[in-house]
């Protein structure tokens, strides 16, 4: 169930991802790495229709978006050619046709992994590394049959709560910290 996406054939592990929403957690760290903002200013809505891909609010109130058609090849499109604007690889999006946009609040009792990837930005150093490490591996053993999809965020939170964090660390270090983490979890 966990692998049917219902808009999207993103592969296995991004699937998962969506499912435990451990894809939003991961991108609110590079939302606070890209664009120097603090991690209480960055929220998380859940947009069931999947038009809109990102959101800015402004200091006065207005908010902008990007919207196009179901598929990420428009956002990553524009990312790539910004500022430059070209036709579009997939087609216009149809407003009346895509007529009703609904927003939801993410369940973060439900869906554990936001949180977590929540604390574990605010922590900062090498905990957002151990975090990404973390649910590679276990949605790796999610995958395997070796847990239960629900094991995701407690053996997340497991490698969190194991691991020392450093704030002065290198790419040698990053490298080390992830042997590390597959040694720890390959005895589950």
């Amino acid at each position: 169930m966990a692998l049917k996406h219902p808009r999207w054939n993103m592969g296995r592990k991004i699937s998962i991802d969506s499912a435990t929403l451990m894809n939003k957690g991961l991108e609110v760290i590079e939302a606070h790495y890209l664009f120097d903002v603090d991690y209480d200013n960055i929220k998380v809505v859940i947009h069931p229709q999947s038009i809109i891909h990102s959101m800015v609010e402004y200091k006065d109130g207005s908010i902008i978006a990007q919207l196009s058609n179901t598929d990420m090849r428009h956002p990553i499109q524009y990312a790539l050619e910004y500022p430059n604007r070209t036709e579009s690889l997939i087609g216009y999006l149809d407003l009346i046709k895509n007529n009703t946009l609904t927003f939801e609040e993410p369940d973060t009792e439900t869906f554990e992994c936001l949180k977590l990837a929540y604390e574990a930005g605010k922590v900062g150093g090498t905990m957002p590394a151990v975090c990404n490490i973390a649910n590679e591996e276990a949605v790796d053993l999610f995958l395997n049959n070796k847990i239960k999809f629900l094991d995701i965020p407690v053996v997340i939170k497991e490698a969190m709560n194991k691991f020392e964090v450093e704030y002065s660390f290198n790419l040698e270090y990053i490298i080390d910290l992830e042997k590390k983490l597959e040694n720890m979890l390959e005895v589950l």
